[in-house]
Protein backbone atom coordinates (compact mmCIF):
# COMPACT_ATOMS: atom_id res chain seq x y z
CA UNK A 1 0.00 0.00 0.00
CA UNK A 2 1.47 3.55 -1.16
CA UNK A 3 2.40 5.80 1.60
CA UNK A 4 -0.20 8.86 1.91
CA UNK A 5 2.74 11.03 2.60
CA UNK A 6 4.82 11.95 -0.44
CA UNK A 7 7.94 11.06 1.28
CA UNK A 8 10.52 8.31 1.07
CA UNK A 9 11.21 7.51 4.81
CA UNK A 10 7.21 7.70 5.52
CA UNK A 11 8.51 5.26 8.85
CA UNK A 12 10.73 7.74 10.23
CA UNK A 13 7.93 10.25 9.34
CA UNK A 14 5.29 8.63 11.30
CA UNK A 15 7.54 8.02 14.41
CA UNK A 16 8.05 12.03 14.37
CA UNK A 17 4.88 12.48 14.14
CA UNK A 18 3.82 9.98 16.93
CA UNK A 19 6.73 11.51 19.25
CA UNK A 20 5.49 14.78 18.18
CA UNK A 21 2.13 14.21 19.26
CA UNK A 22 3.27 12.77 22.46
CA UNK A 23 5.17 15.33 23.79
CA UNK A 24 2.59 17.87 23.10
CA UNK A 25 -0.19 16.17 25.14
CA UNK A 26 2.09 15.16 28.03
CA UNK A 27 5.14 17.18 27.82
CA UNK A 28 3.70 20.49 28.79
CA UNK A 29 5.52 20.60 32.49
CA UNK A 30 8.76 20.63 34.00
CA UNK A 31 8.29 20.17 37.69
CA UNK A 32 10.27 16.93 39.06
CA UNK A 33 7.55 15.21 40.41
CA UNK A 34 5.03 15.11 37.38
CA UNK A 35 4.60 11.99 36.30
CA UNK A 36 3.04 12.22 33.10
CA UNK A 37 6.46 13.02 31.53
CA UNK A 38 7.79 9.53 31.77
CA UNK A 39 5.70 9.17 28.47
CA UNK A 40 7.00 11.52 26.29
CA UNK A 41 10.98 9.64 27.50
CA UNK A 42 9.75 6.38 26.93
CA UNK A 43 8.29 7.29 23.26
CA UNK A 44 11.80 9.04 22.34
CA UNK A 45 13.71 5.49 23.71
CA UNK A 46 11.28 3.37 21.28
CA UNK A 47 11.78 5.90 18.03
CA UNK A 48 15.72 5.73 18.72
CA UNK A 49 15.27 2.01 19.17
CA UNK A 50 13.21 2.02 15.98
CA UNK A 51 15.68 3.93 14.01
CA UNK A 52 19.02 1.77 14.77
CA UNK A 53 16.76 -1.27 14.42
CA UNK A 54 18.95 -4.01 11.96
CA UNK A 55 15.67 -4.48 9.70
CA UNK A 56 15.67 -1.24 8.60
CA UNK A 57 18.89 -2.23 6.34
CA UNK A 58 19.38 1.87 6.07
CA UNK A 59 22.45 3.67 7.31
CA UNK A 60 21.65 6.74 10.01
CA UNK A 61 24.09 9.30 9.22
CA UNK A 62 24.75 12.26 11.83
CA UNK A 63 26.92 15.41 11.64
CA UNK A 64 30.37 14.70 13.50
CA UNK A 65 30.08 18.04 15.39
CA UNK A 66 26.75 17.49 16.46
CA UNK A 67 27.64 13.72 17.59
CA UNK A 68 30.10 15.43 19.77
CA UNK A 69 27.97 17.70 21.37
CA UNK A 70 25.23 15.36 22.25
CA UNK A 71 28.08 13.04 23.31
CA UNK A 72 29.19 15.53 25.81
CA UNK A 73 25.63 16.87 26.80
CA UNK A 74 24.88 13.02 28.29
CA UNK A 75 28.51 12.59 29.41
CA UNK A 76 27.90 15.58 31.78
CA UNK A 77 24.86 14.06 33.88
CA UNK A 78 26.61 10.54 33.66
CA UNK A 79 29.69 12.17 35.35
CA UNK A 80 27.93 14.46 37.47
CA UNK A 81 26.06 10.93 39.27
CA UNK A 82 29.71 9.44 39.61
CA UNK A 83 30.20 8.84 43.28
CA UNK A 84 33.36 10.15 44.45
CA UNK A 85 35.12 9.61 48.27
CA UNK A 86 34.40 11.97 51.00
CA UNK A 87 37.88 13.56 50.52
CA UNK A 88 37.70 14.72 46.68
CA UNK A 89 33.86 15.53 47.12
CA UNK A 90 34.58 17.76 50.02
CA UNK A 91 37.41 19.48 47.92
CA UNK A 92 34.28 20.35 45.21
CA UNK A 93 33.72 24.03 45.80
CA UNK A 94 30.20 25.20 47.12
CA UNK A 95 30.05 21.45 49.57
CA UNK A 96 30.19 23.57 52.58
CA UNK A 97 26.66 23.52 53.73
CA UNK A 98 26.26 19.79 52.89
CA UNK A 99 29.93 18.49 54.57
CA UNK A 100 28.54 20.20 57.59
CA UNK A 101 25.50 18.51 57.81
CA UNK A 102 27.30 14.96 57.01
CA UNK A 103 29.80 15.82 59.64
CA UNK A 104 26.86 16.56 62.34
CA UNK A 105 25.98 13.42 61.54
CA UNK A 106 29.00 12.06 61.91
CA UNK A 107 29.06 9.93 58.54
CA UNK A 108 31.35 10.42 55.51
CA UNK A 109 30.07 8.70 52.66
CA UNK A 110 31.22 8.52 49.16
CA UNK A 111 28.79 11.33 47.33
CA UNK A 112 28.94 12.11 43.58
CA UNK A 113 28.79 16.03 42.16
CA UNK A 114 25.25 16.04 41.95
CA UNK A 115 23.66 17.41 45.18
CA UNK A 116 20.53 15.89 44.33
CA UNK A 117 21.27 12.31 42.16
CA UNK A 118 17.75 12.05 41.33
CA UNK A 119 16.98 15.35 39.66
CA UNK A 120 20.05 14.98 37.51
CA UNK A 121 18.94 11.73 36.76
CA UNK A 122 15.64 13.22 35.62
CA UNK A 123 17.32 15.25 33.53
CA UNK A 124 19.39 12.70 31.81
CA UNK A 125 16.28 11.08 31.28
CA UNK A 126 14.90 14.19 29.81
CA UNK A 127 17.63 14.63 27.44
CA UNK A 128 16.08 11.89 25.26
CA UNK A 129 13.01 13.58 23.88
CA UNK A 130 14.85 16.39 21.86
CA UNK A 131 17.87 13.96 21.04
CA UNK A 132 15.00 11.41 19.62
CA UNK A 133 13.54 14.45 17.59
CA UNK A 134 16.92 15.44 16.75
CA UNK A 135 17.71 12.05 15.18
CA UNK A 136 14.11 11.75 13.52
CA UNK A 137 14.32 15.26 11.81
CA UNK A 138 17.94 14.65 10.78
CA UNK A 139 17.11 11.69 8.75
CA UNK A 140 13.58 13.24 7.07
CA UNK A 141 13.89 14.57 3.52
CA UNK A 142 12.40 17.97 2.99
CA UNK A 143 8.51 16.99 2.46
CA UNK A 144 8.64 14.51 5.95
CA UNK A 145 9.88 17.96 7.61
CA UNK A 146 7.12 20.01 5.99
CA UNK A 147 4.86 17.78 7.40
CA UNK A 148 5.96 18.04 10.90
CA UNK A 149 6.55 21.66 10.75
CA UNK A 150 2.84 21.37 9.35
CA UNK A 151 1.81 19.09 12.17
CA UNK A 152 3.56 21.62 15.01
CA UNK A 153 1.00 24.49 13.47
CA UNK A 154 -1.93 22.06 13.96
CA UNK A 155 -0.72 21.45 17.29
CA UNK A 156 -0.43 25.30 17.98
CA UNK A 157 -3.82 26.14 17.03
CA UNK A 158 -5.65 23.10 18.87
CA UNK A 159 -3.99 24.31 22.50
CA UNK A 160 -4.75 28.14 21.17
CA UNK A 161 -8.80 26.79 21.20
CA UNK A 162 -8.26 24.99 23.88
CA UNK A 163 -6.34 27.90 25.84
CA UNK A 164 -9.52 30.18 25.05
CA UNK A 165 -11.71 27.16 26.56
CA UNK A 166 -9.74 27.26 29.48
CA UNK A 167 -10.28 31.14 30.16
CA UNK A 168 -13.97 30.87 29.39
CA UNK A 169 -14.74 28.22 31.99
CA UNK A 170 -12.45 29.86 34.68
CA UNK A 171 -9.96 28.63 37.25
CA UNK A 172 -10.38 25.17 38.61
CA UNK A 173 -12.00 23.71 35.42
CA UNK A 174 -11.20 20.09 34.29
CA UNK A 175 -9.80 21.33 31.43
CA UNK A 176 -6.61 22.64 33.50
CA UNK A 177 -4.44 19.23 33.09
CA UNK A 178 -2.17 20.24 35.79
CA UNK A 179 -2.71 20.92 40.07
CA UNK A 180 0.24 23.86 39.55
CA UNK A 181 -0.65 25.63 37.08
CA UNK A 182 -1.94 29.59 35.63
CA UNK A 183 -5.08 28.79 35.93
CA UNK A 184 -6.12 32.58 35.71
CA UNK A 185 -5.09 32.14 31.60
CA UNK A 186 -4.57 30.10 28.61
CA UNK A 187 -2.23 27.33 29.06
CA UNK A 188 -3.42 24.25 26.67
CA UNK A 189 -1.39 21.56 26.96
CA UNK A 190 1.17 23.26 29.04
CA UNK A 191 1.30 24.12 32.85
CA UNK A 192 2.80 27.57 31.94
CA UNK A 193 0.82 30.36 30.28
CA UNK A 194 4.13 31.82 28.72
CA UNK A 195 4.88 28.29 27.19
CA UNK A 196 1.68 28.67 25.37
CA UNK A 197 2.25 31.75 24.04
CA UNK A 198 6.13 30.62 22.85
CA UNK A 199 4.38 28.14 20.84
CA UNK A 200 1.84 30.08 19.65
CA UNK A 201 4.22 32.65 18.65
CA UNK A 202 6.56 29.34 16.79
CA UNK A 203 3.03 28.76 14.90
CA UNK A 204 2.31 32.24 13.49
CA UNK A 205 6.21 31.76 11.77
CA UNK A 206 4.88 28.16 10.20
CA UNK A 207 1.67 29.52 9.04
CA UNK A 208 3.26 32.65 6.94
CA UNK A 209 6.07 30.26 6.00
CA UNK A 210 3.24 28.11 4.63
CA UNK A 211 1.59 30.53 2.79
CA UNK A 212 4.83 31.75 1.03
CA UNK A 213 5.25 28.18 -0.06
CA UNK A 214 1.85 28.06 -1.62
CA UNK A 215 2.74 31.26 -3.53
CA UNK A 216 5.88 30.17 -4.65
CA UNK A 217 4.48 27.16 -5.89
CA UNK A 218 1.35 28.93 -8.14
CA UNK A 219 3.19 32.20 -8.25
CA UNK A 220 0.10 34.01 -7.11
CA UNK A 221 -1.94 34.52 -4.14
CA UNK A 222 -4.87 31.55 -3.58
CA UNK A 223 -7.11 33.04 -1.76
CA UNK A 224 -8.28 29.73 0.28
CA UNK A 225 -4.97 29.88 1.21
CA UNK A 226 -4.19 33.29 2.41
CA UNK A 227 -7.61 32.84 3.90
CA UNK A 228 -6.87 30.16 5.74
CA UNK A 229 -3.28 31.52 7.12
CA UNK A 230 -5.07 35.17 8.20
CA UNK A 231 -7.89 32.86 10.44
CA UNK A 232 -4.87 30.49 11.81
CA UNK A 233 -2.95 33.45 12.77
CA UNK A 234 -5.88 35.28 14.26
CA UNK A 235 -6.57 32.22 16.28
CA UNK A 236 -2.89 32.53 17.54
CA UNK A 237 -3.24 36.06 18.41
CA UNK A 238 -6.05 35.35 20.39
CA UNK A 239 -4.39 32.23 22.36
CA UNK A 240 -1.52 34.58 22.78
CA UNK A 241 -4.39 37.43 24.32
CA UNK A 242 -5.19 34.81 27.01
CA UNK A 243 -1.81 33.84 28.08
CA UNK A 244 -1.14 37.28 29.42
CA UNK A 245 2.60 36.76 28.45
CA UNK A 246 4.26 39.53 28.14
CA UNK A 247 7.19 38.05 26.14
CA UNK A 248 4.66 35.84 23.91
CA UNK A 249 3.00 39.77 22.88
CA UNK A 250 6.81 40.60 22.18
CA UNK A 251 7.44 37.49 20.24
CA UNK A 252 4.12 37.54 18.17
CA UNK A 253 5.08 40.75 16.76
CA UNK A 254 8.62 39.59 15.52
CA UNK A 255 7.46 36.33 14.55
CA UNK A 256 4.72 38.49 12.57
CA UNK A 257 7.38 40.69 10.63
CA UNK A 258 9.97 37.61 10.45
CA UNK A 259 6.97 35.80 8.62
CA UNK A 260 5.55 38.32 5.79
CA UNK A 261 9.17 38.91 5.17
CA UNK A 262 9.32 35.45 3.89
CA UNK A 263 6.43 36.26 1.61
CA UNK A 264 7.78 36.30 -2.18
CA UNK A 265 5.63 39.41 -2.85
CA UNK A 266 7.34 39.82 -5.72
CA UNK A 267 7.01 36.63 -7.26
CA UNK A 268 3.47 37.36 -7.63
CA UNK A 269 3.73 40.45 -9.62
CA UNK A 270 3.96 43.41 -6.93
CA UNK A 271 6.50 46.06 -7.58
CA UNK A 272 9.50 46.41 -5.06
CA UNK A 273 8.62 50.18 -4.09
CA UNK A 274 5.22 48.79 -3.00
CA UNK A 275 6.69 45.62 -1.27
CA UNK A 276 8.84 48.06 1.09
CA UNK A 277 6.12 50.28 1.54
CA UNK A 278 3.84 47.53 2.91
CA UNK A 279 6.69 46.13 5.02
CA UNK A 280 7.00 49.81 6.50
CA UNK A 281 3.61 50.26 7.40
CA UNK A 282 3.08 46.52 8.57
CA UNK A 283 6.20 47.34 10.73
CA UNK A 284 4.55 50.61 11.83
CA UNK A 285 1.33 49.20 12.76
CA UNK A 286 2.65 46.02 14.62
CA UNK A 287 5.26 47.96 16.60
CA UNK A 288 2.81 50.46 17.60
CA UNK A 289 -0.06 48.20 18.34
CA UNK A 290 3.08 45.99 20.69
CA UNK A 291 3.68 49.39 22.65
CA UNK A 292 -0.30 49.91 23.11
CA UNK A 293 -0.93 46.51 24.44
CA UNK A 294 1.93 46.29 26.77
CA UNK A 295 1.19 49.90 28.72
CA UNK A 296 -2.02 48.77 29.04
CA UNK A 297 -4.05 51.05 26.64
CA UNK A 298 -5.86 47.65 24.98
CA UNK A 299 -6.99 44.64 26.84
CA UNK A 300 -7.59 46.24 29.91
CA UNK A 301 -4.16 45.55 31.29
CA UNK A 302 -3.99 42.02 30.79
CA UNK A 303 -0.35 42.30 30.21
CA UNK A 304 0.89 44.47 32.90
CA UNK A 305 3.74 43.55 34.65
CA UNK A 306 3.50 41.30 37.72
CA UNK A 307 5.15 41.17 41.10
CA UNK A 308 7.07 37.78 39.69
CA UNK A 309 8.34 39.49 37.10
CA UNK A 310 10.30 42.08 39.17
CA UNK A 311 11.27 39.40 41.32
CA UNK A 312 13.26 37.52 38.66
CA UNK A 313 15.16 40.65 38.03
CA UNK A 314 16.41 40.94 41.43
CA UNK A 315 17.24 37.66 42.35
CA UNK A 316 20.09 37.97 39.08
CA UNK A 317 22.65 38.93 41.26
CA UNK A 318 21.81 35.42 43.64
CA UNK A 319 22.08 33.40 40.72
CA UNK A 320 25.69 34.53 39.58
CA UNK A 321 26.55 34.60 43.24
CA UNK A 322 25.42 30.79 42.83
CA UNK A 323 27.21 29.89 39.79
CA UNK A 324 30.28 31.47 40.82
CA UNK A 325 30.39 29.08 44.20
CA UNK A 326 30.05 25.94 42.03
CA UNK A 327 32.07 26.70 39.57
CA UNK A 328 33.73 24.34 37.71
CA UNK A 329 31.36 21.41 38.65
CA UNK A 330 28.25 22.89 38.98
CA UNK A 331 26.02 21.56 42.04
CA UNK A 332 24.32 18.76 38.72
CA UNK A 333 21.60 19.25 36.33
CA UNK A 334 18.13 19.47 37.58
CA UNK A 335 19.13 20.25 40.77
CA UNK A 336 18.44 24.29 41.00
CA UNK A 337 15.13 24.31 43.21
CA UNK A 338 16.44 22.76 46.89
CA UNK A 339 19.77 24.69 45.84
CA UNK A 340 18.61 28.06 45.36
CA UNK A 341 16.56 27.61 48.78
CA UNK A 342 19.80 28.61 50.48
CA UNK A 343 20.31 31.40 48.29
CA UNK A 344 16.75 33.23 48.60
CA UNK A 345 17.39 36.96 50.10
CA UNK A 346 15.05 35.90 53.55
CA UNK A 347 12.62 39.07 53.10
CA UNK A 348 11.69 37.04 50.22
CA UNK A 349 11.00 34.55 51.79
CA UNK A 350 7.05 33.02 51.41
CA UNK A 351 5.27 29.45 51.23
CA UNK A 352 6.09 29.60 47.50
CA UNK A 353 9.10 28.26 46.14
CA UNK A 354 10.97 28.65 42.92
CA UNK A 355 10.98 25.73 40.41
CA UNK A 356 13.27 27.09 38.14
CA UNK A 357 15.40 30.05 37.51
CA UNK A 358 13.42 31.95 34.84
CA UNK A 359 16.87 32.77 33.25
CA UNK A 360 17.64 29.22 31.27
CA UNK A 361 21.61 30.34 30.96
CA UNK A 362 22.63 31.43 34.80
CA UNK A 363 20.47 28.08 36.05
CA UNK A 364 22.73 26.16 33.21
CA UNK A 365 25.80 27.94 34.65
CA UNK A 366 24.82 26.71 38.42
CA UNK A 367 24.14 23.22 37.47
CA UNK A 368 26.67 22.34 34.53
CA UNK A 369 29.31 24.42 35.58
CA UNK A 370 32.20 25.16 33.03
CA UNK A 371 30.95 22.53 30.90
CA UNK A 372 27.67 23.28 30.73
CA UNK A 373 28.66 27.05 29.80
CA UNK A 374 30.93 25.56 26.81
CA UNK A 375 27.81 23.57 25.70
CA UNK A 376 25.44 26.93 25.32
CA UNK A 377 28.46 28.51 23.99
CA UNK A 378 28.83 25.72 21.32
CA UNK A 379 25.68 26.02 20.41
CA UNK A 380 25.29 29.44 19.99
CA UNK A 381 27.98 29.27 17.83
CA UNK A 382 26.48 26.30 15.46
CA UNK A 383 23.61 28.06 15.10
CA UNK A 384 24.99 31.47 14.13
CA UNK A 385 27.34 29.59 11.69
CA UNK A 386 24.23 27.72 10.52
CA UNK A 387 22.09 30.97 9.77
CA UNK A 388 25.03 32.48 7.68
CA UNK A 389 25.06 29.68 6.05
CA UNK A 390 21.79 29.63 4.86
CA UNK A 391 21.45 33.74 4.02
CA UNK A 392 24.73 33.15 1.92
CA UNK A 393 25.00 29.69 1.09
CA UNK A 394 21.76 27.73 1.63
CA UNK A 395 20.07 25.90 -0.96
CA UNK A 396 19.24 26.79 -4.53
CA UNK A 397 15.37 26.03 -3.80
CA UNK A 398 13.47 28.44 -2.16
CA UNK A 399 11.31 26.54 -0.49
CA UNK A 400 14.28 24.56 1.20
CA UNK A 401 15.75 27.87 2.50
CA UNK A 402 12.32 29.10 3.79
CA UNK A 403 11.92 25.96 5.61
CA UNK A 404 15.81 26.58 7.00
CA UNK A 405 15.22 30.21 7.66
CA UNK A 406 11.51 29.01 9.54
CA UNK A 407 12.94 26.57 11.83
CA UNK A 408 16.15 29.09 12.96
CA UNK A 409 13.48 31.94 13.87
CA UNK A 410 11.73 29.63 16.15
CA UNK A 411 14.87 28.59 17.64
CA UNK A 412 15.96 31.91 17.96
CA UNK A 413 12.34 32.80 19.87
CA UNK A 414 13.13 29.96 22.11
CA UNK A 415 16.43 30.73 22.60
CA UNK A 416 15.64 34.52 23.45
CA UNK A 417 12.81 33.39 25.89
CA UNK A 418 15.61 31.16 27.53
CA UNK A 419 16.59 34.72 28.87
CA UNK A 420 13.65 34.76 31.14
CA UNK A 421 12.26 31.71 31.46
CA UNK A 422 12.77 27.91 31.00
CA UNK A 423 11.27 26.66 27.99
CA UNK A 424 13.37 24.18 27.20
CA UNK A 425 12.76 21.96 30.70
CA UNK A 426 9.47 21.18 29.28
CA UNK A 427 9.48 17.77 26.92
CA UNK A 428 7.37 19.62 24.80
CA UNK A 429 9.44 22.63 24.33
CA UNK A 430 12.55 20.40 23.92
CA UNK A 431 10.79 17.83 22.16
CA UNK A 432 9.95 20.94 19.52
CA UNK A 433 13.56 22.22 19.86
CA UNK A 434 14.97 19.17 18.65
CA UNK A 435 13.10 18.91 15.69
CA UNK A 436 13.74 22.31 14.73
CA UNK A 437 17.74 21.69 15.29
CA UNK A 438 18.06 19.17 12.38
CA UNK A 439 15.84 20.85 10.39
CA UNK A 440 18.04 23.96 9.79
CA UNK A 441 20.56 21.85 8.52
CA UNK A 442 20.13 20.49 4.67
CA UNK A 443 17.40 17.70 4.27
CA UNK A 444 18.03 14.58 2.53
CA UNK A 445 16.35 12.59 -0.25
CA UNK A 446 17.70 9.46 -0.38
CA UNK A 447 17.86 9.68 -4.44
CA UNK A 448 21.57 10.77 -5.02
CA UNK A 449 24.96 10.48 -3.12
CA UNK A 450 25.84 14.39 -4.19
CA UNK A 451 25.51 16.59 -0.80
CA UNK A 452 24.31 20.25 -0.78
CA UNK A 453 26.81 22.66 0.10
CA UNK A 454 24.99 23.55 3.22
CA UNK A 455 25.73 20.61 5.42
CA UNK A 456 28.10 18.63 4.22
CA UNK A 457 31.15 20.66 3.72
CA UNK A 458 31.56 20.80 8.17
CA UNK A 459 31.75 16.63 8.47
CA UNK A 460 29.39 13.89 9.25
CA UNK A 461 29.43 10.35 10.95
CA UNK A 462 27.90 7.66 9.61
CA UNK A 463 26.10 4.73 11.19
CA UNK A 464 25.85 2.45 8.77
CA UNK A 465 28.28 2.19 5.35
CA UNK A 466 32.29 2.87 4.62
CA UNK A 467 32.12 6.22 2.28
CA UNK A 468 34.76 8.62 0.68
CA UNK A 469 35.87 11.97 1.32
CA UNK A 470 34.80 12.95 5.46
CA UNK A 471 32.58 9.99 6.13
CA UNK A 472 33.63 8.31 9.52
CA UNK A 473 31.67 4.68 9.77
CA UNK A 474 30.86 3.94 13.22
CA UNK A 475 28.83 0.97 13.46
CA UNK A 476 27.19 -1.33 10.68
CA UNK A 477 23.55 -1.40 10.87
CA UNK A 478 22.82 -1.94 7.30
CA UNK A 479 23.78 -2.26 3.60
CA UNK A 480 21.35 1.07 2.39
CA UNK A 481 22.85 4.16 1.76
CA UNK A 482 21.15 7.10 3.36
CA UNK A 483 22.50 10.43 1.15
CA UNK A 484 22.00 14.45 1.16
CA UNK A 485 19.32 15.12 -1.82
CA UNK A 486 20.04 17.95 -4.91
CA UNK A 487 16.66 18.25 -5.94
CA UNK A 488 15.02 21.32 -5.20
CA UNK A 489 11.77 22.25 -4.34
CA UNK A 490 10.39 24.93 -6.02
Amino acid sequence: MPSPFNTNRPQTLYAGLVLLTVAVLFGGASRYEVGTTILPRLTALAAIVYLFWPRHRSAIWVERGELIFWAVLFALPLVQLIPLPWSVWTALPGRGLAKQVFTALGDKPWLPISLSPSRTLDFLLALFVPFAAWLLGSHLDYPGRTIILRAMLAWALVSAVLGLVQLALGAGSQVYFYAITNDDSSVGFFANANHLGLFLAGGIVIALAWLADSMTATGRIIAPAAIACVLAICVMLFGIAGTSSRAAAIFSVIALLAGLAMLPLERVGLKRRHVLGGAAIATLTLVSGLGLVLSGRLLSNRFQIEDGTQDRIEFIPQLVHAASDFFPFGSGLGTFEPIFKSYEPPNTLSFGYWNQAHQDYLQTAIEGGLVGILLILAFLTWFAVRVILIWYMGNKSSRVRRQQATSALFIALISAHGLGDYPLRTGTISCLFGFLAAFITAPRNGKSSSRPRLGGDLGEVDFGVYQQNDMVPIKEVGRGIAAQGGDHYS
